[in-house]
């Protein structure tokens, strides 16, 4: 399966080739935390600065952060009754006449 990498600076989704340079460029790399964006890759560059991680290190929080790596995480949903309310129904659990 291959990683499909999330820009740092737009938030964009992108799926750079597979060896990471592109056959038409063989000089240039795809970065794992950004775009080909200029502005992209100064902001990127402004937050492996101030962070200290590094570029590999970033794409994968970022990745991470999104939900595209790792276990998925479920949203964290309050369950709680208001006070003095009643619990909801089960399905066919509510009252009828024949009953």
């Amino acid at each position: 399966m291959r990683t499909v990498y999330l820009c740092i600076g737009c938030a964009a989704t992108y799926l750079p080739p597979e060896s990471m340079t592109y056959p038409s460029h063989p000089d240039v790399t795809a970065s794992p935390a950004h775009c080909g964006n200029p502005t992209c890759a100064a902001a990127t560059r402004e937050a492996v600065a101030m962070s200290g991680l590094t570029e590999e290190k970033l794409g994968e929080l970022a990745r991470r952060a999104a939900g595209l790596e790792g276990d998925a995480r479920l949203p964290r949903v309050n369950r709680r009754r208001a006070r003095g309310s009643r619990a909801a129904a089960a399905p066919s659990g509510g009252r009828s006449k024949l009953r």
